[in-house]
């Protein structure tokens, strides 16, 4: 480990514009890490239906899929910073809107149409964020920065339902929801001043289309990303979407009601450690370090397949929140270094399309397919499938062969 990677996390608190966009997104992440618990219990208190909250939820996953790469194209071809704080206040907004409308009782049509503009805004900043970084920090301080925000990640996951229970207590969940409104407002805010982010051309303004082939050709100068992005998509399908959709049942009825929250919040107290400890390491072959690491994912539905008992299955659940921690600052950091700018955010939000495009489909399949084999055998094929295709990627050279900056490869 060099002398900066020891000294990279105080390096990057110094008096400077990384330290605001942190704090930006730090409280950003906050608010967005109470919404799913928030959303569900103040609907529930209203009185409104599960079909209502999962067409709430619907709402808002939906756009971000469908736009996203739109924002890439948006952040790859203007400055960034404002498409950061316009995305923060127009989130903002919607989420403040949406606890009003849902407190008065308003039609929820209208609510809904919110939660669009929410996932819509979302899908345009999402991407200037992720090609940000690079402006805020010095090339060396790439891999602390981005252990600090998947660290930040974790800590924010474990912070968010424990908001929400507070506000829960004190009589209205809704105010939980109504802090993810205000704290997108406070993140805006911290972004005004900070650099602007200006995008990074050869002199040809190239959009649409044109502009996605760009990014498309830039993500294929990274073939081992290209295989990753494809694994990402068939782990969150077969293994992530089954253990989530099944495991709430069966950890409740094998051990107790709680038991589901608690390996929760082992997952995030798993992931801030493995972006944390990842972020202050050099590796070697980083890519191949993330690709194996991915292997835990395996463990939690194996563990719940076997009929494991709770203490087995926490373990499970740090080691599969670590990879996750891991791997996302592994990954980022070798995206940002070996991408031009000019096409980072394409390449991001390609990525992440790729990444997630499939999981709805998991969570609607996984309960249908249960219904006909039982869940143990899902299981049982999610942990086996989490190996195997761990096995295909690091079967590839090229990607046991990425050193780090440049993509330099051994042969």
């Amino acid at each position: 480990m060099t002398v900066a990677e020891h000294a990279g996390f105080r390096a990057l608190f110094a008096p400077g514009p990384f330290r605001r966009f942190f704090a930006s997104r730090a409280i950003s992440l906050i608010g967005d890490a109470v919404v799913p618990t928030a959303l569900a219990l103040t609907m529930t208190e209203l009185g409104y239906s599960p079909g209502w909250l999962g067409g709430m939820l619907a709402a808002a996953i939906l756009p971000k899929v469908i736009f996203l790469v739109f924002g890439g194209i948006a952040a790859d071809r203007m400055a960034k910073r404002p498409l950061m704080v316009a995305s923060s206040i127009a989130c903002g907004s919607a989420q403040l809107i949406t606890v009003a409308l849902l407190v008065s009782g308003a039609n929820l049509w209208w609510a809904l149409v919110c939660q669009a503009v929410y996932g819509v805004s979302v899908a345009a900043g999402y991407p200037a964020t992720f090609g940000y970084l690079p402006h805020c920090v010095t090339p060396q301080h790439l891999g602390a920065a981005n252990a600090l925000m998947g660290g930040w990640t974790g800590a924010a996951a474990l912070l968010g339902p424990a908001i929400t229970a507070a506000c829960f207590a004190l009589g209205d969940a809704a105010w939980a929801l109504a802090f993810d409104g205000v704290s997108f407002l406070l993140a805006a805010g911290l972004l005004w001043g900070l650099p602007r982010g200006t995008a990074v051309t050869d002199g040809a303004d190239r959009g649409g289309i044109s502009a996605l082939k760009d990014g498309w050709r830039a993500m294929q100068g990274l073939p081992w990303l290209l295989r990753m992005t494809i694994v990402d998509s068939s782990i969150l399908l077969l293994v992530s979407a089954p253990f989530m959709v099944l495991g709430p049942a069966l950890v409740s009825q094998r051990m107790s009601a709680n038991a589901w929250a608690l390996l929760m919040l082992l997952f995030a107290a798993g992931e801030l450690a493995g972006s944390l400890i990842s972020g202050r390491m050099t590796l070697p072959r980083p890519i191949l370090a993330a690709a194996l690491s991915l292997l835990a994912m395996g463990l939690p539905p194996l563990c719940l397949a076997a009929g494991a008992g709770l203490m087995p299955l926490s373990a499970a659940q740090v080691l599969a929140g670590a990879s996750v921690g891991a791997y996302g600052v592994l990954v980022t950091t070798a995206v940002q270094r070996s991408v031009p700018r000019e096409h980072l955010s394409k390449v991001g939000a390609l990525s992440s399309i790729g990444s997630f495009a499939f999981l709805p489909i998991g969570y609607m399949m996984a309960p249908l397919i249960a219904a006909l084999t039982g869940p143990a055998p899902l299981l049982w094929a999610a942990a086996v499938w989490t190996v195997v295709s761990v096995t295909a990627l690091a079967s590839d050279r090229r990607l046991r062969g990425f050193r780090g900056p440049g993509g330099a490869l051994t042969h």
